[in-house]
Order: C-alpha cells, then sequence, then structure tokens
C-alpha cells in the first residue's frame, strides 16, 4: 500500500469515526443511561447488539462485578442532588465479588436508586431464583436465549418496555 492510499484510507475512516461521533453526539440528549452488570464480555456485547438492533439509544456504564458496581453507584458522596440515577440497570445474577442478589438489595436499599428499573439477565433457569428477585424488587426476569436472534429480540425488546 502506498503512502497516497494509506492517507486516503486514513481520512476516510477519520471521517467515518468523526460522523458517528457527531450522531452519536446528538443521541445523547435523549440516550437512555443504562448500567450494565455483567463480568461476560461476550454476553456485555449482545446486550449492546440487542440495544442497536431495537432502536434503543444508550449510553452505557458497565461493571464487571457487583462490588466494583456498588463501590460507584452507592458511594457516600453521592446524594439525591449529585447521584448519577440511570434509566434502568441490567444486572447479571452470577457476577464475581457480589453475586446478583446482592447487589440487588443494595440497590434497591440505597435511596437514590430505590426508583431505578433493575432487570436480571441471566443464564439460571431457576424458579426459585426468578421468585427471589422478584421479591426483592427485581422488574423483569431474563434469561440469556441460546440463539443470537432470540437473544437480539428477547433482551432489546424487554428493555425497551422497561424504558417506556
Amino acid at each position: 500500500m502506498n503512502a497516497t492510499h494509506k492517507q486516503e484510507s486514513f481520512q476516510e475512516i477519520r471521517s467515518d469515526i468523526e460522523l458517528s461521533f457527531q450522531h452519536k453526539a446528538g443521541d445523547l440528549m435523549n440516550a437512555a443511561q443504562i448500567v450494565l452488570i455483567e463480568d461476560n464480555s461476550a454476553d456485555a456485547l449482545l446486550v449492546e447488539m440487542a440495544l442497536k438492533e431495537n432502536g434503543i439509544s444508550y449510553e452505557m456504564t458497565r461493571f464487571k462485578n457487583g462490588q466494583e458496581a456498588l463501590a460507584s453507584l452507592c458511594a457516600p458522596e453521592r446524594t439525591a442532588t449529585n447521584a448519577f440515577h440511570p434509566d434502568a440497570i441490567l444486572l447479571d445474577l452470577n457476577t464475581p465479588k457480589s453475586d446478583g442478589f446482592e447487589v440487588l438489595r443494595v440497590l434497591r436499599q440505597t435511596p437514590h436508586l430505590a426508583d431505578v428499573p433493575i432487570a436480571i439477565i441471566t443464564s439460571s433457569q431457576a424458579r426459585s431464583d426468578k421468585h427471589r428477585t422478584s421479591l426483592m424488587g427485581g422488574v423483569r426476569y431474563i434469561e440469556k436465549p441460546s440463539q443470537l436472534e432470540e437473544f437480539l429480540t428477547t433482551v432489546g425488546q424487554a428493555i425497551k418496555s422497561m424504558l417506556h
């Protein structure tokens, strides 16, 4: 590849990035603020794909474990006036360092997050998990489908209905 072709390719990529950034910056004014607590990077990517496939404009904050999420979302310096108040929280039950049940319990006891809808996105099909999270304040229990198209549709539509 010669220097002229490299320069043209670079400028095309830069132009695409700038257009993408401008589009995203405009969307952020109306973007849903979503917190994802998920340790599996592939599942996190699938959740983002589901949001995009379902036309959901979003800005996502991801935590890879429950302890990290609680430290940030429930920090003592957060008060009603300076608290981060997401539109939805998506929580995997099997997170390291603090499992999803503990995270859900603490989030529901945190005043500035008590009214934020929390969806459980999990591979667990146990009825007891579904029942327990419902009693603890989870508004949705989404079993992760194993097929890609079903995952994108099921997860995306569930999140979309939470946001409206």
